[in-house]
């Protein structure tokens, strides 16, 4: 049977008319009668339901209901079959003709919404028990219902089960320590040798600037006692300039020389302090004794220091 839907007109006509009976008698006149109306009775009853509902509809009514099925038709030959489900649908419910829950359950299947148009099919034999396409509507049932489990089983097969979220272990962390004395002392290590470095640099060149200064003061005085043997003319400015230059070499010289000293035992003691096999000899001289002292004279200037073991 092919998949066009079932169309929707008026009621066909009724039985034929013809000359009234005569028979031999009055009585076989009645039972031919009786007989007639039967056979009218039963082809009454077994006229379509919808000329049966065509029958009880205004004309106004059965041109909307002809207006939408028409325009489902349209939109179900270009497969448009959700617009064509809805128009049947609406035609449905202007006359009531089960013909058109057929072409609504046409509509579903071929618009791939099995379960909706299995339901329809169903609903049209219920509507319409005795259609003559009966038996075709019933294998288009059994169609649908064994396409529907067997999707059904492909997916139950198909979709995967949810992952069972795993507890994650948790691990506590290492409980944090304390700085320990040793990396304390390398700290405190590298700061005193740095220090000592920077220190005895500051001694080396006061030192230096001292020795300048010491010796532009020599200068000074030498040109001030060949000015007085050659009987020139005294420039106190010469003298002046020479005692200043020779305080500030002595202030250089000392402090150049405290600071060397410092400087150098500074760096001692950061340097034994990273070589454990130097530690017991500074901690020795740290215990016997250090000491440093200035040393000014007449042309010496300069610092002196003492260990004690």
């Amino acid at each position: 049977m092919s998949s066009r839907p079932f169309s929707v007109g008026a009621p066909g006509g009724g039985p034929g008319g013809g000359n009234a009976w005569r028979g031999p008698g009055r009585a076989l006149r009645r039972l031919v009668l009786v007989l007639s109306l039967a056979v009218v009775g039963v082809a009454a009853g077994a006229t379509s339901g919808r000329d049966a509902f065509a029958m009880q509809l205004t004309p106004a009514q059965k041109s909307e209901m002809k207006m939408h099925y028409d325009k489902a038709t349209r939109a179900y030959d270009i497969q448009k079959y959700t617009e064509a489900v809805e128009e049947y649908q609406k035609a449905y419910e202007i006359g009531g003709d089960p013909a058109m829950l057929y072409n609504v359950a046409q509509s579903y299947r071929l618009n791939d919404q099995l379960p909706d148009a299995l339901r329809f099919y169903r609903r049209y034999l219920q509507r319409s028990p005795n259609a003559r396409n009966r038996d075709d509507v019933e294998r288009k049932i059994a169609d649908l219902e064994r396409t529907i489990a067997e999707r059904r089983k492909a997916l139950a097969t198909t979709v995967p089960t949810a992952p069972t979220a795993s507890v994650p272990t948790l691990v506590a962390p290492a409980p944090s320590r304390p700085p320990t004395s040793q990396a304390v002392s390398e700290e405190g290590i590298g700061a005193t040798t740095v220090v000592g470095i920077v220190v005895g640099s500051i001694g080396g060149a006061a030192l230096i600037t001292a020795g300048i200064t010491g010796y532009l003061a020599k200068k000074k005085g030498d040109q001030l006692s060949e000015d007085s043997n050659a009987m020139k003319t005294y420039d106190p400015s010469l003298q002046s300039d020479g005692k200043s230059l020779d305080t500030l070499a002595k202030i250089f010289g000392v402090a150049g020389g405290a600071a060397l000293v410092t400087g150098a035992v500074m760096l001692a003691i950061g340097l034994s302090s990273s070589a454990p096999e130097h530690r017991a000899t500074a901690e020795k001289a740290i215990e016997g004794g250090m000491a440093f002292a200035p040393v000014v004279g007449p042309g010496i200037m300069g610092a002196a220091a003492s260990v004690r073991f």
